[in-house]
């Protein structure tokens, strides 16, 4: 959420620094289950290429996907 509230001038990463995207979820009496406005509140926040990796790999999910290293810093610049 923050990627889309920040702005970009203002983000830098660590060489450590790691990103995790995952869909958004609502409580319910049976268990969790996926939010679509949820998920389409974070994917309109989201920057177009964040949007772009996230799809490339699979979209949001329950499970975890994580951006870090060489693809991260190819998006945001390292931290001086």
């Amino acid at each position: 959420m923050l990627l889309g509230v920040i702005p970009r001038s203002r983000i830098c990463v660590t060489p450590r620094a790691v990103l995790a995207f995952h869909s958004a979820w609502d409580p319910t009496s049976t268990g969790v289950q996926s939010s679509n406005a949820g998920n389409a509140h974070l994917w309109a926040n989201y920057p177009g290429d964040v949007r772009r990796w996230i799809t490339q790999h699979g979209g949001l999910h329950a499970r975890i996907i994580y951006l870090s290293g060489r693809e991260l810093t190819a998006m945001y610049p390292l931290c001086r």
